[in-house]
């Protein structure tokens, strides 16, 4: 660069005056650009749709808690499972309220940790259907920590509640949930908290009109080890017909003995005709113009009653067989 192209020094201080002036324009005009729409939702469309079978899992456990709750609290409650979903697991425990039971459990061998949270209102409506009542929550607010007595019951429905998980599971993997702490402030956890993405299991529960929910929010990277056994989607089928055992099958049918019984008539007696019946009497029947021919119970066959042989016999006339 020669000199000449370099500016002067009253140059550069008109310069640097317009520029504090505002003359001199510094800013890079902007070029014309088009928003384009991003679904947020779609990453975790995809994780959920990579795991299929956790849908059997969820309606497995709705119809095992279902069962469970009922033999513990001698009374069938409704539990209704929510969609599936995906969050951060910060956001899933900001979101929750400050008294409600937390479990921080494993899923042995998964790796990691997961939560399983009662909230307050459900464990209010257990606690009084548990002692005689219709299974309702206080109306106005409790207070800020739960009784020793609701602490036990939520300790019991937990660990009910997880072995019936284990076996809505047991067709995937041999899984055996446990509980390693338990906390009833959110803040309190002593469980790492990121952004990574866990899924949302929701269960709605109520004996009458108060329902209160559960929630098992498990981290995707958990099910990294059997991701391919959640994979694979439930594709109920009928049967193939085997056609090479079908001469088997009609031999071995055709060799099964049956009961056939022929029903010459029918008589109505009083009960005090029958009391009276004594060995000698006589109990006067009709001809019948057909027989009826049943086997298991069912009318097949209609005959006529006759002799063949020197032995009393029955000839088909009718068949009910196609």
């Amino acid at each position: 660069m020669s000199e000449e192209d370099l500016l002067s020094q009253e140059e550069k201080d008109a310069l640097i005056k317009g520029v504090e002036s505002g003359d001199v324009d510094t800013e890079t005009p902007e070029g014309d650009g088009e928003a384009r729409a991003y679904n947020f939702a779609s990453r975790d469309l995809r994780l959920l749709e990579s795991l299929p079978r956790l849908q059997t899992v969820s309606e497995l456990f709705t119809v095992a808690a279902t069962e469970a709750i009922a033999k513990m609290f001698r009374s069938e409650p409704v539990v209704v499972s929510e969609p599936m979903s995906t969050r951060g697991q910060q956001d899933f425990i900001e979101s929750l309220p400050s008294l409600c039971n937390l479990s921080v459990c494993r899923m042995k061998p998964l790796p990691g940790q997961w939560l399983f949270v009662l909230e307050a209102k459900l464990l209010y409506i257990l606690v009084d259907r548990y002692f005689g009542g219709k299974g309702l929550a206080p109306a106005s607010e409790r207070a800020k920590q739960f009784t020793p007595i609701e602490d036990r019951l939520a300790a019991q429905v937990s660990e009910l509640l997880l072995k019936e998980l284990a076996i809505a599971f047991e067709d995937i993997a041999e899984l055996e949930p446990i509980i390693d702490e338990t906390e009833h402030n959110p803040d309190y956890l002593t469980l790492p908290v990121s952004q990574e993405p866990v899924i949302q299991l929701t269960f709605n529960i109520n004996f009458v009109e108060d329902a209160g929910a559960c929630h098992l929010v498990l981290p995707y990277a958990m099910f990294e080890t059997i991701k391919d056994r959640l994979n694979i989607a439930v594709d109920i089928q009928a049967p193939k017909f085997n056609d090479e055992w079908q001469p088997q099958i009609k031999s071995r049918l055709r060799q099964a003995s049956v009961s056939l019984q022929a029903a010459l008539d029918e008589v109505s007696l009083t009960v005090g005709q029958i009391l009276d019946l004594v060995p000698g009497d006589v109990v006067p029947i009709k001809s019948p113009d057909n027989v009826t021919v049943k086997v298991g119970g069912q009318t097949l066959f209609l005959g006529k009653f006759g002799v063949s042989d020197g032995h009393n016999a029955v000839k088909i006339t009718q068949s009910g067989l196609q």
